[in-house]
């Protein structure tokens, strides 16, 4: 009764007992194994929010992301009633290839010409926004040669085409352009989810249709037109010089023209560019 009472020794768990009778080079090679498993499991979860980022979700027609900021729409309306010089063709081509350098990733384009079969605005001949470029994609979180092929194949060459087939267009008995900057409106072109929208009007502004006709009433046609909404529009001409319009291409045409798009929009410049 009087003896002392002995505690008997703790026993080690199964997993540490495993664990005492390894090795030095063992525990060690175990240690390596355990960390190079969980370097390998963080670069799965990374890899799937990449592949799940909202930045990869775009729409598979137009290229626009619902995700990003579009901070952008550059919106071009190309009047080809009468066939443009090489001068003028290659100063558009050199504008809106400063616009696509210049332009964000997510910003849209929207390139419509004069249709004298709708009497108003085409069908977009392009409407796509921009994507990254393999230049602007990082090696580890995406496929640069599958970006730059995107980039080229579905954005840049459309684009290219899309200005050559704008450009090309012959003389037109009509040249309906306060109808296409009204079909702008009627018709919903202007991107709602644009922070801003840049219209860029390329024409000789020789307004003839039923609307008015420069070639009848001369200036006063421009300030009979009714006024339509494209006060959310940063509106800018580039207004082509023609020698065969020069007698109706006058200053006093210009302030009409003047007058009436800063009137319904945000008219920044009407420039010449020569024949």
């Amino acid at each position: 009764m009087g003896g002392i009472l002995r505690r008997r020794p703790r026993r080690l768990p199964r997993r540490a007992r495993s664990w005492r009778r390894l090795s030095r080079e063992d525990k060690r090679g175990t240690l390596i194994f355990a960390l190079g498993a969980m370097i390998l499991i963080a670069l799965v979860v990374s890899a799937l929010q990449v592949v799940r980022s909202p930045a990869r979700d775009f729409d598979k027609v137009t290229l626009c992301n619902p995700h990003l900021p579009r901070f952008a729409q550059h919106l071009v309306v190309i009047d080809a009633s009468d066939t443009l010089s090489a001068y003028q063709i290659r100063f558009l081509k050199t504008h809106l290839s400063g616009l696509l350098e210049s332009a964000a990733v997510n910003d849209r384009f929207s390139i419509f010409v004069l249709d004298d079969h709708y009497n108003g605005l085409s069908e977009p001949v392009i409407n796509l926004c921009k994507p990254h470029s393999g230049e602007d994609v990082s090696a580890l979180t995406a496929n640069q040669q599958f970006v730059q092929a995107l980039y080229r194949q579905r954005f840049e060459q459309p684009l290219d085409h899309a200005i050559g087939r704008a450009v090309s267009g012959g003389e037109q008995p009509v040249s309906p352009i306060y109808e296409a900057l009204s079909d702008v409106v009627a018709l919903n072109h202007l991107d709602p989810a644009a922070e801003n929208v840049y219209l860029t009007i390329v024409s000789d502004m020789i307004q003839n249709s039923r609307a008015g006709s420069v070639f009848k009433r001369g200036s006063a046609a421009i300030d009979q037109l009714p006024l339509i909404d494209l006060r959310r529009a940063r509106t800018r001409v580039y207004w082509l010089d023609r020698a065969k319009y020069q007698r109706y291409q006058t200053a006093e045409l210009e302030a009409s023209w003047q007058d009436y798009l800063g009137s319904v929009s945000r008219l920044e410049e009407i420039q010449r560019v020569r024949d």
